[in-house]
């Protein structure tokens, strides 16, 4: 990172022990200073401000130290104070980083340094863990054998790696496959593709992203070998596995490009194992596929090859596990249904439940199946959680299944997902957490090792290869 001056060159390097999502960074420096770039972002300055914005570099999870070194005329100077905020440590980035700085001819000049944390935009993980940057960056780690991270090879990782630098809204990770929606309406898939799953009319996996739809996608949902698309239109296609007829179509024929199933007034769809859900813009919710356990919530154990109403009205949205349904009413109740084993619906029994029945009255704000345990988010905050817990995705600090809701956070937390036998956490804070079953990687906290209550999934140190 060079800067040109008019009497000398300084060079400033930073080490940024963090992973936060996407950050700006703030300095204070002499006026004989004039241009400079950090990471291929031109800097500008204003008298004796340099203001340079790192957001192409996304990080994920709370700042925990800034280094800085200077040198000027190719001569090492020394740091004064470090690491002082304001009388506070260096994780608290709301105040500015102070800096005396002494040069090589024994003047002193004062540095700012000021870190902006930006938020993650959404998270997803099943075998994975993927990660959105508000930036439009696309970060993935765990599982990828068939390639499903998109990064062009099958190795899987033990942290997050860049996989796309910007032009990402959102993303939903199925058990081999993922389906990547772009801020232009685009929709994109890569990984495990047998069964049509990815969308492109073959099924030939892939280890980098595949373009399905060109534009006017709103959101989608990657079952485990199946994707349901949803259009800005309110219309919903369908593509992939459909052995059980989850994708609604009739038949059980599988799908290997999207096929459209629903003309207009989809709101939501959730995929799970071989089921989906669907919440419509009246509020009603609707369901197809395997329905074994009761997962499909109509009373039986017969499976359904189209989409039959669950509830009339008032539900604001829906989350499909392995083989049970959660889902949120707008009054901020939550309901489930379908396999029971270990407590996943909640009710202090183990039997499977073929209707709705409510966990909570209110307070809810969002639900997230996984495998076989529940994740719910309080419109407090407070993260609870039910089911199967032999892997820690509960996060409580045992292995003992769940059969009532336990709060395992009191607060703080803006969002979280379910995934097979692990469970990822978002906190207000901007961080990232995660809890469970780690062989693949998938908590991305550098180790293979699970764990019973959540960590910090982080990054390592910037690197030229990261």
């Amino acid at each position: 990172m060079k800067r040109n001056t008019r009497n000398n060159l300084v060079i400033f390097s930073t080490v940024l022990l963090m992973t936060a999502c996407g950050v700006g960074v703030l300095y204070s420096a002499p006026i004989a200073m004039t241009s400079f770039s950090i990471a291929g972002a031109a800097g500008s300055i204003d008298e004796k401000t340099i203001t340079v914005d790192l957001t192409n570099l996304p990080l994920f999870t709370s700042i925990n130290a800034l280094v800085a070194s200077f040198k000027t005329n190719g001569k090492a100077v020394r740091v004064g104070s470090k690491n002082q905020v304001s009388g506070k440590t260096a994780n608290d980035f709301t105040k500015p980083v102070l800096y005396a700085v002494t040069a090589a001819d024994g003047s002193t000049a004062n540095y700012t340094v000021r870190v902006l944390v930006a938020k993650i935009a959404s998270i997803s993980g099943y075998s994975d863990t993927l990660i959105v940057g508000s930036d439009g960056s696309l970060w993935g780690t765990g599982r990828n054998g068939d390639g499903q991270l998109g990064n062009g090879t099958t190795t899987s990782l033990s942290v997050p790696k860049q996989i796309l630098a910007n032009g990402v809204a959102a993303v939903s990770a199925g058990y081999y496959h993922s389906l990547i929606l772009k801020t232009d309406g685009s929709l994109w898939a890569t990984g495990y593709n047998k069964l049509g799953q990815l969308g492109n009319g073959s099924t030939t996996s892939v280890s980098t992203p595949v373009q399905v739809i060109a534009e006017g996608v709103a959101s989608v949902s990657a079952g485990v070998n199946f994707s349901l698309i949803v259009k800005t239109d309110g219309s919903l296609w369908v593509t992939g596995a459909n052995a059980s007829g989850q994708l609604g179509t009739g038949t059980t024929a599988n799908v290997l490009a999207p096929v459209q199933l629903i003309d207009s007034g989809v709101a939501s769809v959730s995929g799970g194992e071989d089921h989906s859900l669907i919440v419509k813009t009246d509020g009603s919710l609707w369901a197809m596929g395997s329905n074994g356990h009761g997962q499909l919530g109509t009373g039986t154990t017969t499976d359904s090859r189209v989409p039959v109403q669950i509830v009339a009205s008032g539900v604001a949205s829906a989350s499909a596990g392995r083989s049970h349904s959660l889902f949120v009413k707008t009054d901020g109740s939550v309901w489930g249904m379908g396999y029971n084993k270990f407590g996943q619906m909640g009710t202090g029994t183990t039997t499977d439940v073929l209707g709705p029945v409510q966990i909570f009255g209110s307070g809810v704000a969002s639900v997230s199946a996984g495998g076989d345990h529940s994740l719910i988010l309080k419109t407090d905050g407070g993260l609870w959680a039910t089911g199967y817990n032999k892997n820690g995705q509960i996060g409580n600090g045992s292995k003992v299944d769940v059969l009532v809701p336990i709060q395992v956070l009191a607060n703080g937390v803006a969002a979280v997902s379910g995934g097979l036998v692990h469970s990822v956490i978002l906190k207000t804070d901007h961080s990232l957490w995660a809890t469970g079953y780690n062989n693949n990687g998938e908590l991305g906290n550098g180790s293979g090792s699970g764990v019973l209550t959540p960590v910090q999934i982080r990054r390592p140190s910037l690197s030229k290869d990261d």
